[in-house]
């Protein structure tokens, strides 16, 4: 009898430990972003692209066209932001993302060197020309993340939110 009521006590006193064991191992394996659960690992990929975004929405707010720095500054963050971001993107989104960034005339780094070399000043129609293709990078960001739509629309959402890209493309280049 008193060997049993040992072993009830040693039983008593593992399940706490087990239950805090377990819990450890699934907050460690899964995390919440957007009400999303995603991977630890896709998790961090939201992480770096959001330090990428930051890092350009902070160089496009200082951006003036009479300081070639601050354009370097862009072209900078442009090109982190697309090694960053086409890690775990299909061939199609990293195209995408190429153009929408980088080759096309109407991508973000085409825009602030026309501004840049005409010595424009970022007006509401510039900015409103950095925006559009701004968001649509950030969501080619979001596709490797979830292939649910709706999770999808979730994560891009926290995304703007957390960057806090609308107020920042609104002040682009209002440092000058």
């Amino acid at each position: 009898m008193k060997e049993v009521d040992e072993m009830k006590k040693k039983i008593y006193w593992l399940i706490p430990f087990l239950i805090f064991g377990l819990f450890l191992t699934g907050c460690s394996r899964n995390k919440v972003y957007g009400t999303v659960v995603i991977s630890s690992d896709k998790y961090d990929q939201v992480q770096n692209d959001k330090k990428s975004i930051n890092r350009l929405l902070k160089a496009l707010e200082r951006f003036d066209s009479e300081k070639p720095k601050t354009a370097s500054r862009i072209y900078s963050a442009i090109d982190q932001l697309n090694e960053q971001g086409r890690k775990k993107m299909n061939k199609t989104d990293r195209k995408q993302l190429q153009g929408l960034l980088i080759d096309n005339k109407n991508s973000i780094k085409h825009i602030i060197m026309n501004a840049y070399q005409h010595h424009y000043g970022f007006d509401d129609d510039l900015s409103g020309s950095v925006s559009t293709p701004f968001f649509k990078v950030v969501r080619l960001l979001v596709n490797p993340i979830t292939k649910q739509e709706a999770n999808r629309k979730k994560v891009y959402n926290q995304l703007i939110k957390d960057t806090n890209a609308q107020q920042k493309l609104n002040n682009v280049g209002t440092t000058q």
